[in-house]
């Protein structure tokens, strides 16, 4: 019994307010590349729903760029580490790691020859680092700077330039190599927050907080001009810029939430691009950008990548995901849509065949999500903001919220479309967008489910217990007491036939009992280390799967109770959400803001 990736539907990257996110792209033109957590995405640009990912970082990753050859990855950590792994291939070798400074790595660049790498942030002794790729032993220093840098630049022909800017609002420029101190260019009012050179290195332009854009020339380091002083210019401080191919044209990202292009030679405006968010006066904030061929890429600050077209000066596409860890997953009953709901309180629809995201905003939280379940024509999603939100699942923008004064726990519902819920010390029950009875219990409830036909009820409880109840009308009934499981009740699953129910705990063990006789039917699905996430049936029953905080995923037989298949790491940190799309696919989603899907093959 085996299981293999079939995709990965990305996140977004992780953008902070006030700071620069350095996307960056390959040599071709083809993928894109960013950070968010401690993964680093490598993502086509055409077709964005097929990604790579590099999980080895043991903290945050923070920038990733590529060597000019394409055959190697330079990637930065918050703890200062920077890694070079092989990007041909899928074993994504790791070259050379190095401790480049002693905080949190900005930026990266390498040099022409794919041989050296700068990399610059926040240090303790020192802001920057030059290095060799291959040795990691030194290649000049990188002085002059009095606070944090945040971006540097090395011309791609010799003789070679470097250029850093920081929070001292300063460039530093230098000779190379090895890179030695040159001089220290003071235009800059504020943060300078992204500096690169022109693609034929003849010059190189800055950007900052103060809103403004200047040019020199890229080997002796004298200003050129100002672009930012024309017309029609940023009104707001300016994050990110790439050039053309043909160093003709500028575009920048500011956070005025507008995208530019700029004629370089006339100093003008050629396009502007308005990426507001129609939600938020910030979200919409332009804090990354590339431009390689055809592409043009500006971040917002909410992830979401704009494609622009010069041509009509909107966004041709937007690309959309969670940037948050996904608490939350649901599969849809025709298995083409999932649902996911995130940290942050937002909630998504995928599309399971091209893994297009898009965002809920009535269906959202003001708050984490809790839980997602789905009865075929509804999903009901219960957040932190002690509401449940229940959609048309013809319809996912068709929501009813229902306050329900507390913090919901876990919710369920039948294919009757009963919905229950439950909070720290009530269990309450939802018909037609109405609470129509509530029931207090004696214990500290941690996990509801309903069975498909919606007369059984199972409340899982913090002192490690599973409480039956049958449902008649809006009346509960105690039926069992089920007590074999070891730590408290984290996850209930009814079999599609309705009698069997999976429980998991936080002790990473789940039994499987018989709910009309109290019986334990399964007691050996027990390999999780730690706390059950999520468990699902298959369609037909057949089969369990299970996804935990372990970062692994079982997928469990109900025939052959001893058979199991193990998908170590699906997710980095936590696995949040399983489900069986049918039954030799299943799809995934976890704190790394992924979903993913695997191709099984049962014995």
């Amino acid at each position: 019994m085996s299981a293999v990736r079939s995709s990965i539907f990305a996140c977004s990257p992780l953008a902070t307010r006030g700071q620069t996110v350095h996307l960056d792209a390959d040599p071709k033109g083809e993928n894109i590349l960013y950070t968010n957590g401690k993964s680093v995405y490598i993502r086509n640009l055409e077709k964005p729903h097929i990604a790579k990912e590099y999980t080895q970082h043991s903290c945050n990753a923070t920038v990733a760029k590529y060597a000019p050859s394409g055959y190697y990855i330079a990637s930065g950590d918050e703890r200062g580490n920077v890694r070079i792994w092989d990007t041909v291939g899928e074993e994504q070798v790791l070259k050379l790691e190095s401790r480049a400074i002693g905080g949190r790595v900005n930026d990266i660049a390498w040099d022409g020859e794919s041989k050296r790498i700068v990399a610059v942030g926040d240090g303790k002794e020192k802001f920057g680092h030059a290095f060799l790729a291959d040795t990691g032993s030194s290649c000049g220093e990188i002085m002059g700077h009095s606070k944090v840098v945040n971006t540097v630049a090395i011309r791609q022909t010799r003789p070679f330039r470097a250029v850093t800017g920081g929070d001292d609002n300063t460039l530093v420029f230098s000779h190379g190599v090895p890179f030695v101190f040159n001089k220290t260019i003071s235009d800059h009012t504020r943060f300078v927050q992204e500096v690169k050179f022109s693609t034929n290195g003849d010059m190189f332009a800055s950007v900052g907080s103060d809103g403004k854009i200047f040019l020199y020339d890229a080997k002796t380091g004298d200003k050129i001009k100002e672009l930012s002083a024309a017309e029609h210019g940023h009104t707001g401080g300016i994050f990110a810029l790439s050039w053309s191919a043909d160093s003709s044209r500028i575009l920048t990202s500011s956070a005025d939430q507008t995208a530019k292009i700029w004629d370089v030679e006339a100093s003008s405006v050629v396009n502007t691009f308005n990426l507001a968010d129609a939600g938020s006066n910030f979200l919409g904030q332009q804090v990354g950008n590339i431009w390689k061929g055809d592409n043009l890429v500006s971040l917002s600050l909410s992830g979401d990548l704009n494609y622009l077209d010069p041509s009509t000066s909107k966004a041709s596409r937007v690309i959309q995901g969670h940037q948050k860890a996904i608490t939350a997953f649901s599969i849809s009953e025709d298995k083409k849509t999932f649902l996911s709901g995130s940290y942050d309180g937002r909630v998504m629809s995928w599309e399971e065949n091209t893994g297009k995201a898009t965002p809920l905003n009535e269906a959202s939280h003001g708050n984490q999500v809790m839980q997602i379940a789905n009865n075929g024509a509804q999903f009901v999603s219960a957040g932190m903001d002690d509401t449940v939100r229940i959609s048309n699942a013809k319809n996912l923008n068709e929501v009813s919220v229902v306050s329900i004064g507390g913090l919901p726990k876990s919710v369920s519902s039948s294919d009757n479309q009963a919905v229950v819920v439950a909070t720290e010390n009530e269990v309450q029950i939802i018909e037609d967008g109405k609470k129509v009875a509530s029931l207090a219990v004696g214990y500290s409830a941690t996990s509801v489910a309903i069975n498909p036909q919606g007369i059984t009820v199972a409340i899982g409880a913090q002192d490690a217990k599973v409480y039956v109840m049958g449902l008649d009308g809006v009346k509960l009934t105690a039926l069992h007491t089920l007590s074999n499981n070891k730590g408290a009740i984290t996850s209930l699953s009814f079999h599609p036939e309705g009698k069997l129910l999976a429980v998991g705990d936080s002790a990473g063990k789940i039994y499987v009992y018989d709910t009309t006789t109290g019986e334990t039917v399964i007691s050996h699905w027990v390999f999780h280390t730690a706390r059950v996430n999520s468990i699902q049936w298959s369609p037909t029953g057949n089969y369990a799967v299970s996804g935990s905080l372990d970062t692994n995923v079982f997928v469990w037989s109900r025939e052959k109770t001893m058979k199991k298949i193990k998908i170590a790491n699906a997710h980095s940190q936590s696995v949040a959400g399983v489900g069986f799309i049918d039954e030799t696919t299943i799809a995934t989603a976890g704190a790394d803001a992924c979903v993913k899907t695997w191709k099984l093959t049962h014995h």
